[in-house]
């Protein structure tokens, strides 16, 4: 039941008044005192009206307040309701900006000047603290707690930094030297090349300014990325006070700055942070449009289309959220249709940067899929493929993976040995999920729902990682925070004071970011033991700062530095040392399988496995350590040495070459046979990649060229042609048809020309040949021996 009538008398109630009587146009809200008779609940809208003579406006903000049903003592409930604004927003805007442009204008133009500015400053900051709730002082508190938490010793956490954030300002600074065009000559590119893929967009042009200002910094590389963040603490905040009207709101603040996944993540500069940051402002931007002012979703698609550009995993889960709200809310988007269909005419416009990407580069989003190990691009039935997106799915809302501490995500995106969410939170974030499904008409409990059940979806793609399911903290701390204000709001029952609580929250969140953070400066070195590239890919900053020193100190120097250590190591380099590189990225590998030009004037950096391979390889007669850089746990990690060869060096190699030319063998099954398979040494895949029918997987031979490969069938089998995937590249193909062991064999040649977009070819027999064995020699014509012979795909038609 409820009451919308003064005169109804389940209900007395005070006159309305404003906030402050006398406070005029600055009044900003209405106080209501009353009681209910039990079982009655009590409606409130709460409109400001346009003055006498002014037209009336559509869609006038409004303020609705519901009550929760009397009690049987009658008590009397007090509450403060906002006025909303009235008119147009931008003109409330405009006339604001302008009353405090005129008053700076007039502070400094006066005597005293500057000094006059720092009086009004001074005077206003004063004024607010004192007119600020204790709410909102909790909630500054948390924010200047969260940004100290991140800047803090960021340049020493995480220990590693490592490709996938020096990428970002060294794609920034090549934009810049490149009169704002990609390596492509594509001016303003939507998305830049990473490697061997497309997957960089909106990270790359948020260091532009940064790198123009402060240069290549890791500092400013990664603050730059920490004041992104400070948009989700913000608004995870704010979705809690203005849509969920939890008394404890500003907790959320805390609640995501305390989260092991999101304290470790969001002092880096990957993409997946800007995402997430960006993700919690869409939901704050579409609960406002939902809420406050259809208005709103241009914001809600211009800040989702900001989202979707940011993070490759993300666009799935941009994607799965918008169809998700747009079903809960389809009755609200109908009403609203007109500003729904301009909504989709601003969707196209924001689409054309990735639609000419698409049509640019027409392969990149397979073979970015090819890149992430997705099995969608494996040839498996679709059952297999659907079953897969649902374990991997299922995995990615496990409590088991977010709760417990975990094995299956690499050690440099785990916090110590703690799970990724605080296992004290699952009982909030249980009654949080207890309270969305409980009021699940309520749009905004189903858009948390939808976020939870959307921000798995990006990752479930290919394989659950915390870096590409990032988001899910947003909704889990959402829930989080409503479930604490529950738990809290039974204390205060027990009269305990509400302020008593806040500040009891708020000292034990904030302690716990404290010792999480002392624990990740203090220990967070040596947390794990693998600091190679399988690990924490530790050096960067104190190899290249060494070699920085070194090359002052001895200049003309050859200098070879290994790059096995890290990945993308050249462009961690290019972020430390100025370009062109003063030294060669190399392995010390070559000189230890051929002869090259070492002189005493070769200087090597070792990881400490290569450096145990060159002692223990008796194909030096001089090794010389110069000097060293230890692990943070006091190991060696990197060695500088210098090596000479001994005398009859080339007598070794050439009897390695002669053992590595003879041919391995192997059975596997092909054409519906196990056949007898004889192959060269390779150093990258395996001979059976060339025979799985899956054309994303290869082998590379070790250093033959051609590369040498001969069938056996158990059966003869009838062939008219080969197909041969091998390539952006040139290959004289030769074949030799047997059709029976021993006897001559029928010759068939042809030079396949392979580029990007057909790295393949055939050789057609002209007419069907029975066959018992067949001789390959695949040469790439570019290439001299030794050489590297890449094999995708091999087909016998």
């Amino acid at each position: 039941m409820s009451s919308d009538s003064p005169e109804d008398p389940a209900l007395s109630s005070n006159p309305i008044q404003p906030a402050d009587s006398d406070a005029g146009e600055d009044a900003s809200h209405v106080h209501l005192s009353f009681k209910l008779d039990q079982g009655v609940r009590l409606r409130i809208t709460v409109e400001t009206l346009p003055a006498s003579g002014e037209a009336e406006q559509p869609n006038r903000p409004r303020t609705v307040f519901v009550s929760e049903p009397g009690g049987p003592d009658g008590e009397v409930v007090s509450v403060a309701l906002p006025i909303p604004e009235i008119g147009p927003e931008s003109a409330q805007l405009s006339s604001r900006l302008s009353a405090r442009l005129s008053a700076l204008t007039a502070a400094l133009t006066s005597p005293g000047g500057i000094a006059n500015l720092w009086a009004i400053a001074w005077h206003r900051a004063r004024q607010a603290w004192r007119s600020a709730s204790l709410e909102a002082i909790l909630f500054g508190s948390a924010l200047a707690l969260y940004l100290v938490t991140r800047l803090v010793g960021l340049v020493d956490f995480p220990i590693y930094f490592f490709t996938d954030e020096a990428v970002q300002t060294v794609l920034a600074a090549d934009l810049v030297r490149d009169d704002f065009s990609s390596y492509e000559k594509e001016l303003l590119p939507t998305y830049f090349k990473n490697g061997s893929q497309y997957n960089l967009s909106l990270s790359v042009y948020l260091q532009v300014l940064p790198y123009l200002a402060f240069g290549k910094s890791v500092f400013v590389t990664r603050a730059t990325s920490v004041l992104t963040t400070l948009v989700a603490a913000v608004c995870v905040g704010l979705i809690l006070r203005e849509f969920f009207k939890v008394p404890y709101w500003w907790s959320g603040t805390l609640l995501l700055s305390t989260t092991p996944a999101w304290l470790l993540h969001s002092r880096t500069a990957f993409e997946t942070v800007l995402f997430t940051s960006l993700y919690a402002s869409v939901l704050y931007a579409y609960l406002l449009y939902r809420y406050r002012s259809p208005r709103y979703l241009y914001h809600t698609l211009l800040l989702a289309a900001l989202a979707f550009y940011s993070y490759s995993p993300g666009q799935l889960i941009v994607i799965v959220t918008a169809i998700g709200l747009g079903f809960s809310d389809a009755r609200y988007h109908w009403q609203n249709r007109q500003l729904a269909l301009r909504g989709i005419g601003l969707a196209t416009l924001l689409a054309l940067p990735y639609l000419r990407f698409r049509l640019a580069h027409p392969t990149a989003l397979q073979d970015h899929l090819v890149n992430l190990g997705s099995y969608w691009i494996q040839p498996i039935p679709l059952d297999q493929k659907v079953s897969r997106f649902i374990f991997e799915y299922g995995r990615g809302l496990s409590p088991g993976y977010w709760f417990t501490p975990n094995d299956w995500d690499l050690v440099r995106h785990r916090f110590d040995h703690l799970a990724h969410l605080l296992p004290v939170t699952l009982p909030c974030i249980a009654i949080g999920l207890y309270l969305v499904l409980k009021e699940f008409r309520s749009s905004a409990h189903r858009a948390v729902l939808v976020a939870l059940l959307a921000t798995p979806s990006g990752a479930a793609l290919a394989q659950i990682g915390i870096t590409r399911a990032l988001a899910f903290v947003v909704p889990a701390v959402l829930l989080a925070g409503l479930g604490v204000a529950w738990l809290l709001g039974w204390l205060e029952k027990l009269r305990i004071p509400r302020a008593a609580l806040s500040l009891a929250l708020f000292v034990s969140l904030a302690t716990t970011n404290v010792v999480l953070l002392r624990n990740a400066l203090v220990a967070g070195s040596t947390w794990f033991d693998d600091y190679g590239l399988g690990g924490m890919q530790y050096g960067a900053r104190q190899l290249f700062g060494r070699l920085k020193t070194y090359l002052q100190d001895h200049p003309g120097q050859k200098i070879l530095v290994t790059p096995t250590w890290s990945n993308g190591t050249d462009v961690v380099a290019r972020f430390f040392m100025p370009d062109p590189l003063p030294f060669q990225m190399a392995s010390v590998e070559g000189h230890l399988s051929q002869r090259l030009p070492l002189d005493d004037k070769t200087l090597f950096v070792l990881t400490l496995a290569e450096y145990q391979k060159v002692l223990n390889s008796s194909k030096f007669s001089k090794v010389t350590l110069e000097d060293t850089i230890p692990y943070p746990d006091g190991r060696t990690g990197f060695y500088f040495v210098r090596l000479r060869y001994v005398d009859d060096i080339d007598r070794i190699f050439a009897a390695e070459q002669e053992v590595r030319r003879q041919l391995l063998a192997t059975r596997l099954p092909f054409m519906g046979q196990l056949v007898d398979v004889r192959y060269p040494h390779l150093d990258m895949g395996a001979v059976e990649n060339a025979f799985d029918g899956d054309p994303n997987t290869l082998f590379r031979t070790l250093e033959a060229n051609p590369a040498v490969l001969e069938l056996s069938f158990p059966r003869p089998v009838q062939v008219s042609e080969i197909y041969l995937k091998f390539g952006s590249t040139e290959a004289r193909l030769t074949v030799q048809l047997f059709p029976v062991e021993g006897a001559q064999p029928i010759v068939f040649r042809r030079v396949l020309y392979g580029s990007i977009e057909q790295p393949d070819g055939l050789l057609a027999f002209g007419s069907r040949q029975t066959i018992q064995k067949t001789r390959l020699e695949i040469q790439d014509t570019r290439q001299q021996e030794p050489g590297h012979v890449h094999v995708w795909e091999i087909e016998l038609r």
